[in-house]
């Protein structure tokens, strides 16, 4: 039979768990972002493109890195906490 303690761990555990996952499942989206901002940018620069496009995509890599950058905090809070764990 599980203590209350035990049980207080493993809900700890299974709450970071589903935390990581969800912070691995928004690094996976901005990375697939990235790859799109980057493939404009290449094709725009590389014919001299609408600085309009151009303006967006750099617009849109900053707001990417915003959102990793929380990601990144999310992650290491996750980490923390587990290393808080007996």
């Amino acid at each position: 039979m599980a203590t209350k303690t035990t049980q207080s761990k493993d809900a700890a555990i299974s709450d970071v768990l589903n935390q990581n996952i969800e912070a691995a499942e928004q690094i996976k989206s901005s990375a697939n972002e990235l790859v799109v901002v980057h493939a404009v940018l290449s094709t725009k620069v590389a014919k001299q493109g609408d600085e309009v496009d151009l303006q967006a995509a750099v617009k849109r890599t900053a707001e990417i890195e915003q959102q990793l950058s929380q990601t990144a905090e999310a992650l290491d809070s996750s980490n923390q906490r587990l290393s808080e764990i007996d």
